[in-house]
């Protein structure tokens, strides 16, 4: 139940009472008037929900009713309209309420002042029931909320973990890799290089004719494996480099001024790519710590949709937008390094480079996804 139904419920019940005990009087020009200044301070009082308006107003009706003793009949509704702000008025308004039903007893009759006191306690009570349904509803979305916030939280708490335990995975299976890697360079790979120096040995020593071609077979075979072991090898540890902790480990060997560094990126990168960033960032500080007054820089490695992005950014104020486009000019028309490395590097893997200058120095590398 709201305020306007027991509202609705408390005004039916005061026509009711007039009705009943005064029939004729319930048209009188008097009775009407009361009837709708009753409607109008109950309907502010609804719409304001102010407490000192509906308190003062509910006060003024009181000390009306002790000159006009018909307006006790709408009792009921405006201490019902009163109590819904709780305080220590609302004893003081019921009080002063039933010394203004005692005051007019004789005017109004005992049957319309019970019936009238039986209004005003029918009032409180209904404004108790609303006050308790209202706690529990404000409780109850309390409590909605909160499991909500916690179902929340809880699921990303989930994600951070499972985002976790996939990085922990992808780490440990470079690692993996590159301890095979490692494992057949310093074992099978030193095997065959002994073999392939034992058969050359053989082959010079060797004054057979018809162990000629077999061990020329041999060697040739053992040239081919060696080749292969090496391919294999040196794929292994491209596939083994982790980017991310490359970046963080320059970074944290940096140390000419702050750097953020904010990492975006999937797993599943290709390997000429990680390289290249690599390189590039490598570069990028190179040239802050030779060129730039910067104090704050910033690294940025990010993943979209259909392209690789890195953002290398400083604040330093050394350079201008034509400093920038003539360095980039002159290192691009010779065999140096620095921007020209960092163009080079891009234009094989057809991206684009731009450099901005405006607030600072930064280099803006987007690559496609092939």
């Amino acid at each position: 139940m709201n305020m306007l139904s027991g509202q609705f419920i408390l005004f039916l019940y005061c026509v009711l009472t007039v009705f009943l005990t005064e029939n004729m009087k319930l048209f009188s020009i008097s009775y009407v008037i009361i009837l709708v200044l009753s409607i109008i301070l109950s309907s502010l009082s609804y719409f304001l929900l102010n407490k000192y308006f509906t308190l003062v107003t509910s006060a003024i009706y009181v000390i009306l009713s002790l000159v006009f003793p018909d307006f006790i009949i709408m009792f009921p509704l405006i201490i019902y309209n009163a109590a819904t702000f709780t305080g220590w008025q609302i004893p003081a308004i019921f009080t002063a309420s039933a010394a203004v039903l005692v005051f007019n007893i004789n005017e109004t009759g005992y049957m319309p002042c019970c019936i009238t006191i039986l209004g005003v306690v029918f009032a409180c009570y209904i404004q108790y029931i609303q006050h308790k349904l209202n706690s529990l509803v404000l409780q109850f979305n309390k409590t909605r909320d909160d499991s909500t916030e916690h179902a929340i939280l809880l699921e990303i708490r989930n994600k951070s973990l499972l985002e976790k335990q996939d990085y922990e995975i992808y780490n440990a299976t470079l690692k993996e890799r590159n301890r095979i890697a490692r494992e057949i360079h310093d074992n099978v790979g030193h095997l065959l290089s002994r073999s392939i120096l034992l058969t050359g040995a053989l082959k010079a020593v060797n004054k057979d004719e018809n162990c000629k071609e077999p061990l020329n077979n041999l060697h040739e075979a053992l040239d081919q494996a060696m080749t292969s072991i090496r391919e294999s090898v040196h794929n292994l540890h491209d596939e083994s480099i982790n980017l991310k902790e490359s970046i963080e480990n320059i970074v944290n060997n940096f140390n000419f001024c702050n750097i953020s560094f904010t990492y975006d990126m999937g797993t599943d990168i290709p390997h000429e790519i990680k390289f290249s960033f690599i390189s590039i960032v490598k570069e990028g500080l190179n040239n802050i710590y030779k060129h730039s007054n910067a104090t704050d820089a910033s690294i940025l490695l990010r993943e979209h949709p259909a392209m690789y992005q890195l953002v290398i950014k400083d604040n330093g104020n050394t350079a201008s937008n034509a400093d920038a486009r003539e360095y980039l000019h002159e290192t691009r028309s010779n065999s140096g390094i620095g921007i020209n490395n960092i163009a080079s590097r891009i234009s094989l893997l057809n991206g684009s480079l731009q450099i901005h200058t405006d607030n600072g120095f930064c280099i803006f590398i987007t690559i496609p996804k092939t």
